[in-house]
């Protein structure tokens, strides 16, 4: 028992999901495209052999219906998402895991060779980041606790992962390829996959 992969996700309900994106294209719309994220990610991550762990935000857990209903569940408990990523971190260590990332249900780019290319690098390096366009991170692993990357952070602003490197500077951390984590209706725009199938499924309404 080492790797553990921890989800970070929000049980799909209207108008609790993407409310950036919300605020550009509707509620109903950033619902429908948050429900094509999360069924992108489980696809890739039933295919992975590494144990996986979700930590939802939103009641009820129910409200997930058939995703990820095959890993073991947990609420997240904290008062920002800092403290909810550093509690799920600090479960796993107690829990005798030894190499944890953690990822969240935002990024269409997700393969599974990412998350293999991330456990390797953990191999060798203390952190794992992967950086995301809008100046945070997608993805995040580490060997050993370190509440001090989660404090007193200024959550979904573009300081986010230079402020978190900046707890990291004696420490060896592996970078994975920037991705585009989904948030805004340009980050929905830069995936003219989703974008096309979006307006598609809309098609009677306008933007």
């Amino acid at each position: 028992m080492e790797t553990l992969l921890l989800v970070f996700a929000k049980t799909p309900l209207l108008g609790t999901v993407k409310t950036r994106l919300a605020r550009s294209i509707g509620n109903k719309k950033a619902l429908w495209i948050y429900e094509q994220l999360l069924h992108k990610t489980q696809a890739v991550l039933k295919n992975l052999p590494h144990k996986t762990v979700l930590f939802y935000s939103g009641k009820p857990a129910a409200a997930l219906g058939t995703q990820f209903y095959t890993y073991e569940q947990y609420p997240q408990q904290g008062a920002d998402l800092g403290a909810r990523m550093q509690a799920a971190f600090q479960w796993a260590f107690n829990a005798g895991y030894t190499k944890i990332i953690i990822l969240g249900t935002d990024l269409w780019e997700l393969e599974a060779n990412l998350i293999t290319t991330a456990f390797a690098l953990l191999e060798q390096q203390d952190y794992v980041i992967g950086p995301a366009t809008d100046g945070g991170y997608y993805l995040l692993g580490m060997k050993e606790p370190t509440p001090e990357v989660f404090a007193k952070k200024k959550w979904g602003t573009s300081s986010v992962l230079k402020e978190t490197l900046s707890h990291l500077k004696e420490k060896s951390v592996g970078f994975l390829d920037e991705k585009n984590d989904l948030d805004t209706l340009e980050d929905l725009k830069a995936i003219p996959e989703l974008y096309i199938a979006l307006k598609t499924q809309f098609d009677d309404q306008k933007d």
